[in-house]
């Protein structure tokens, strides 16, 4: 396999599409995980459901960022969209661009704020088609002033993701919708998550679980830098 020093059969690889398929800038992931490859593609396993493959809008060609970690660094290259191999594997022709970089952590900020969510299994398709109609709804003339149902929550909040508290069970690639109110004076910002790692809590019904954003807007990004910077000077 291409490049196998720094992606072996088994790791964990996260998907970047490049290719913005909506009319605003926005960021969208995607969880894989190495399951062979030849001299010019990688095969990688979706953990979503048994017809993952289903689950996102594919096509010829699309473009994606390939990122994951070895040797102590981050490693990355691009590659396009080649076919659907079966129900949960794809077959990506990877490019010879392979970087190795220094990741860095995004600021972050332990917060209460008014939050939203639901939970979902295997229906990621269905979740996102729920937040691009949200964030047409949000962003529309029509959008109402004031948002209600907000509850007020202890998170761990960055531009990148969010940890909170979940009712048991909960596992990694669950997915949720999540919608939070920063008060900021615009609408709240609305955000596909995935569940990276739990742990359990003292209470044996919680589970603490770490989620990575994997469909949100570039300005909402810039949103929660700019809360996390105006808040952590309090």
């Amino acid at each position: 396999m291409i490049y196998q020093r720094y992606f072996k059969t088994g790791q964990q690889v996260l998907l970047t599409a490049l290719d913005q398929r909506i009319d605003v800038v926005c960021t969208e992931l995607l969880t894989a995980s190495i399951a062979g490859g030849n001299s010019e593609s990688f095969f990688l396993t979706l953990p979503y459901s048994e017809n993952a493959t289903d689950q996102f809008p594919f096509t010829a060609g699309m473009k994606f960022e390939i990122s994951s970690e070895a040797l102590g660094l981050g490693v990355r290259l691009t590659g396009q969209f080649d076919k659907k191999i079966d129900g949960k594997i794809i077959s990506l022709k990877v490019n010879p661009d392979l970087q190795m970089f220094q990741r860095r952590g995004k600021p972050r900020i332990d917060c209460e704020i008014g939050l939203r969510f639901t939970r979902g299994r295997g229906i990621m398709k269905t979740l996102r088609a729920t937040w691009e109609k949200n964030i047409r709804l949000l962003h529309s003339p029509d959008a109402p002033l004031i948002f209600e149902g907000f509850k007020p929550c202890k998170i761990n909040l960055s531009s990148a993701g969010i940890r909170l508290n979940l009712r048991a069970p909960a596992s990694p690639t669950e997915l949720c919708l999540i919608l939070l109110n920063l008060e900021d004076g615009k609408a709240p910002i609305c955000a596909l998550a995935e569940i990276a790692w739990t742990r359990p809590e003292q209470e044996e019904t919680v589970i603490v679980s770490g989620m990575r954003f994997i469909n949100i807007l570039a300005e909402d990004q810039a949103r929660i830098d700019n809360f996390i910077t105006l808040n952590s000077r309090r």
